[in-house]
């Protein structure tokens, strides 16, 4: 064969191998990034059951919460009744923003606190500055472990394919976390099933596990294990979680309390409506004592969703935080302000999510503030993987300053009366302080400096005092980690001190001084309900100001809800009703005050779990409440308690007189001395309580394990070609961390020489990431078909088959600059070798015989190799809809010079633009492209510019026709006749896409149909080589040798959505360069772009 013919075939072969195999270097062409903004050093700390990962910055927390960890273990190894085999490991971060850089879970969002996987049974979860907060949120994971382990057996990795057939709904798995984590007792849930049945939609079991979307499973799964745990005793519960993975959900129940989850449903529906409507009539709606002002009919959103909310202090103007119109795009929480009088929205303050400057706002503990004379707004946010404090102009929504102090976490922002100060809620090393901040001057001044947890300062009217949420009081002891609930505290400025105010029950936040600095309104729930109290630092009471049916509350229970404007002595308040979160104000609210509040004698209910409807007990004459140990029965050390919430009565189902829990029979005390309670334990402070200084401290050592194996295949092959054996698997391997990942993947077909090989290894620890392995890969092409007469109507039959193995090394790294725009510095070593073989027959036509194919000698032809270094910068800050982007933007600049064999360099342009003319339904999507090959070799990379997601109407050209094998000749010109194929391509496209079918389900089908859009379409591009023109359009004696001219097309297409597992699209395209020709329909897999 001559050798020019052999480089032919071989420039083609090179072409096809370098579209089959993505290069690692590009396995990434457009995506946003997973930015590692600080390099944490982790440690471990390991104890009896656990492995505590941390890192320096916060190891002055972390002992305790490798304590807490085991205190917890013990409590809830007795209430699931089950001991892991293993430690299991648990990452601690030090911030939400350092927890939003995992490579494990990835950028969660404001309101996670924690997550923990299946596979590897991994805790992961951040310091919020709140103790109480950070132990429930441990408990909570750790449950979520011990059902993992439950299903498991022992073994984490283990009983996977069992979860997913057993499939526990939400409500079973998150309820019980939540159950086992806060106990029998929580306002915050009760307020959303009082809500529920008051309104008649209390869901039933069954709906639960249908619409978890619906029905928050936390709250309302919550609810039905308290009921459980009421009914039957908590022992039951462990009972239950063992039996699930053998027996399943239903018949554990059935098993356990001897009733079907049906059964079930409808006597907890029946007892909630016992226990809370009976209290109705006695509670208030708010429309009674205050005005309607943010509300989704009121301000126009797509969720009922306004929290956060913070009065100018002449009562004209009011932001807050909520969802927008979707129409818009306005479908992530977002600053807004609103005319405070009228409540109408007047802008959008702030874009977030899809703004680098504005990663996330904080409004899980933190709202935004005025300045005085309200032309500054002061507001926190993530910027940089780390939170930020922002003064904003209110009329220009000009930033004036952006305080990046290194803090962990910056909340609640407060200006001082003569608005050049701002004190805030700081976090460094896992403990909160507060903090001011002057705007004349960078930096900041520390003014508390303890280990509690000190949030949501609000500053005097007369400068002199901070009145704070903290955890500090006389039922906190950080000993043993007893964390009392939030109480409200007073800082003097002049001297420093801390004044805890007295009498405090419940939890109390969110401290809001009235315009005279005479006393404070809070939130607290120490009715049982959320509500607005107001404190008189004069007379030193509390008052109840509200009696509502809902709630005062926000996004969580810890959210900050209200906001006075001293000027106008109005206050706004969130509140909670038909899982509704709408905003109303009181005008003069201390107007609201009545006697001071006094705690009533709570006593226990008998017979109202039954289901059965109770009469209203007759008056009790208050007594005397005997103190009870309800934690006797444990090991724990000497602790004087006093707090009323451990005091708890008994009373008979008939009768009305009260008496202490200690005066029951003695076969009836003895059995409950024995149970486990869920009460009991989370009341034991120092159960199991490790010493901190007997545990393991060391560095962290990645160790990579099995993250995902592919199934094995392996078989033989007889006959046919003769390849004999074939089969491969993939195995990735990952540290606990993520940060370190490797790659192999392997696969033969007859031969070793004929194995696909892929080992990578990535690195994911730093900002800079990177990314280096080899590559396998052999490709097979049918090269030449050869028939030689052998007489006697016999003739030899060969096929000749083009092996091309291509094997590469390949670097890579990425440096992202934000969350959206990054850089790409990489290169490859690739060679390639071009081996022929024939597969010859003999076919004998009289006898109508044929041999079987036998495989010849192996001849070398040809082998290359090139050096391609390439540069790239990237942005991408799309949001995807159903079949595609939707919205943003999209840019790939990159250039690629290649040495070696061959020479040449690749300039490659991508940039679209996506215009959401009605959000998530009528979408301009745009494109322009364009990739060139540029140099001395440059012709033996054609491109085809006639593939369906390129120009459209073209892929039915006959390429045959004039003579274009696809394997050009050393100079190319073989394929230079053909209008489509070009070193170098431009091309831009045009689609306006609309949805057909959103969603749609049939009574009697088991699936609906998926996500249909349909589009219209108009494309252009033109391909070419160096020495050719480019035109717009032909010319007379148009000769596509020597110039090219624009090809256009236009049609109409759909696209679905295939289960979240492929695109499919359809395209109906007229090639208006041909003219006379038709227009024909081609199925494509993928979107386009």
């Amino acid at each position: 064969m001559p050798q020019a013919q052999r480089w032919t075939r071989w420039g083609a072969a090179l072409v096809f191998a370098i579209i089959a195999i993505a290069s690692p270097l590009h396995a990434q062409y457009f995506g946003q990034n997973q930015v590692q903004y600080d390099r944490l050093r982790w440690r471990v700390i390991e104890t009896e059951h656990f492995q505590i990962h941390y890192y320096p910055q916060i190891a002055d927390v972390a002992p305790d919460a490798a304590r807490m960890a085991e205190r917890s273990y013990a409590r809830l190894s007795r209430l699931m009744a089950h001991q892991f085999r293993e430690k299991k490991p648990v990452l601690i971060f030090g911030s939400s923003g350092d927890f939003a850089q995992s490579n494990v879970f990835g950028d969660l969002g404001e309101g996670t606190g924690g997550v923990t996987d299946p596979l590897r049974q991994r805790m992961a979860q951040f310091f919020s500055g709140d103790w109480a907060s950070f132990e429930h949120v441990l408990m909570h994971e750790m449950v979520h472990v011990f059902q993992f382990d439950i299903f498991s057996r022992g073994r984490a990795g283990a009983g996977l394919q069992n979860l997913a057939m057993v499939n526990p709904p939400l409500w079973f798995m998150e309820g019980l976390a939540e159950y086992f984590s806060i106990g029998p007792e929580h306002p915050w849930t009760a307020a959303w099933v009082r809500d529920a049945v008051t309104n008649n939609a209390l869901p039933t079991i069954a709906q639960m596990t249908e619409r978890p979307d619906k029905y928050f499973p936390y709250r309302y799964g919550l609810s039905v294990w308290q009921y459980v745990g009421a009914r039957w005793g908590d022992e039951v519960i462990g009972e239950i979680m063992n039996a699930v993975p053998s027996v399943g959900i239903d018949r554990a129940f059935r098993r356990e309390i001897g009733m079907s989850l049906d059964e079930l449903s409808a006597e907890w529906k029946q007892a909630m409506q016992n226990k809370y409507l009976p209290i109705v009539a006695e509670l208030q709606r708010p429309r009674s004592f205050a005005e309607p002002l943010l509300s989704q009919k009121r301000s126009g959103s797509i969720s009922s969703l306004f929290v956060a909310p913070a009065l100018s202090d002449d009562g004209k103007l009011i932001t807050y935080i909520a969802y927008g119109s979707f129409l818009r795009g306005e479908v992530f929480p977002e600053m807004y302000l609103a005319n405070a009088e009228t409540g109408k929205r007047i802008t959008r303050l702030v874009r977030t999510t899809l703004n680098p400057d504005f990663e996330q706002l904080r409004y899980i503990y933190s709202q935004p503030a005025f300045s005085p004379d309200a032309k500054m707004l002061a507001f926190t946010g993530q910027s940089g993987g780390r939170d930020v404090l922002y003064v904003m102009d209110v009329k220009s929504r000009r930033i004036l300053r952006k305080f990046d102090f290194e803090l962990d976490q910056v909340l609640s922002p407060s200006f001082s009366p003569d608005g050049r100060r701002i004190v805030f809620s700081g976090m460094r090393r896992g403990s909160s302080d507060l903090y001011i901040a002057s705007l004349d001057t960078d930096g900041y001044t520390q003014v508390t400096k303890d280990p509690y947890g000190d949030l949501q300062p609000q500053w005097s009217p007369d400068g002199r005092t901070i009145a704070f949420t903290s955890e500090r009081g006389d039922d906190t002891d950080l000993d043993i980690l007893k964390i009392g609930k939030w109480k409200l505290a007073l800082l003097d400025l002049e001297t420093q001190k801390v004044t805890v105010i007295n009498d405090q029950g419940g939890r109390s936040l969110n401290p809001q001084w009235a315009p005279d600095g005479k006393s404070l309104a809070y939130i607290t729930d120490r009715s049982g309900v959320a509500n607005i109290f107001l404190y008189d630092l004069e007379a030193k009471q509390h008052y109840q100001l509200t009696n509502v049916l809902g709630a005062v509350t926000a996004v969580a229970e810890q959210s900050p809800a209200i906001t006075w404007a001293r000027g106008a002595d109005v206050l706004a308040f969130v509140y909670y009703e038909k899982t509704d979160h709408a905003i109303w104000k009181i005008k003069n609210p201390r107007a609201l005050k009545k006697e001071p509040y006094r705690d009533p004698v709570v006593v226990a209910q008998g017979g109202a779990l039954s289901g059965a409807p109770t009469k209203p007990a007759a008056p009790v004459t208050p007594v005397t409440p005997v103190k009870v140990d309800p934690t006797a029965h444990l090991n724990r050390a000497t602790l004087t308690d006093t707090a009323a919430a451990r005091q708890s009565f008994y009373r008979p189902t008939v009768g009305a007189k009260a008496r202490a829990s200690d005066d029951l029979p003695a076969s009836v005390a003895s059995r409950l001395s024995e149970a486990v309670s869920v009460r009991a334990l989370l009341d034991s402070f120092d159960f199991n309580l490790p010493d901190s200084t007997k545990l393991r401290d060391y560095r962290y050592r990645a160790r990579l394990t099995p993250e995902y194996v592919a199934q094995p295949s392996i078989g033989y092959q007889q006959g046919g070609f003769g390849q004999g054996t074939f089969g491969g698997t993939t195995v990735v391997l990952s540290d606990l961390l993520g940060d370190r990942r490797l790659a192999l993947s392997g696969a033969i077909n007859g031969q070793l020489s004929d194995a696909q090989v892929f080992v990578g290894y990535t690195s994911l620890g730093n900002r800079l990431q990177y990314t280096t392995g080899v590559i396998q890969q052999p490709i097979y092409l049918l090269s030449n078909y050869i028939q030689e007469p052998l007489g006697n109507d016999q003739f030899s039959e060969s096929q000749e088959i083009t092996r091309l193995v291509v094997r590469q090394v390949f670097a890579a790294g990425l440096y992202p600059l934000n969350r959206f725009t990054r850089f790409e510095l990489g290169a490859r070593f690739q060679n390639i070798d071009q081996q022929v073989f024939p597969f010859t027959r003999l076919v004998d036509y009289q006898q109508g015989y044929a041999s079987g194919f036998e495989r010849g000698p192996t001849r070398n032809v040809a082998s290359a190799n090139t050096i391609s270094p390439y540069l790239a910068f990237v942005t991408d800050n799309t949001l995807y809809g159903y079949t595609g982007p939707i919205s943003g933007r999209r840019l790939r600049l990159e250039v690629e010079p290649s040495v070696g064999t061959w020479k040449w360099t690749e300039y490659l342009a991508d940039v679209r633009a996506y215009y959401p003319i009605l959000f998530n339904y009528i979408t301009l999507a745009t494109r322009f492209t364009t990739s060139m090959s540029v140099g001395r070799d440059e012709l033996r990379f054609p491109k085809w510019i006639g593939r369906p997601d390129f120009i459209r109407g073209y892929n039915r050209e006959d390429l045959g026709s004039i003579t274009c094998t696809g394997l050009p000749t050393d100079d190319g010109t073989s394929c230079n006749s053909v209008e489509l194929i070009g070193s170098r391509v431009a091309f831009a496209n045009a689609e306006l896409r609309f949805p057909i079918i959103r969603s749609f389900a049939a009574a009697r089908l088991p699936i609906g149909l998926p996500p249909i859009d349909g589009l219209f379409f108009y494309d252009a591009g033109v391909a070419w080589s160096k020495n050719q023109q480019v035109v717009g359009s032909r010319p007379a004696g148009y000769d596509f040798s020597r110039e090219r001219a624009l090809l256009q097309s236009y049609g109409f297409g759909v696209r679905m959505n295939l289960f979240n597992i492929a695109i499919i699209r359809w395209d109906w395209a007229v090639p208006v360069s041909r003219p006379g020709t038709k227009g024909f329909g081609t199925w494509f897999f993928g979107a386009s772009y």
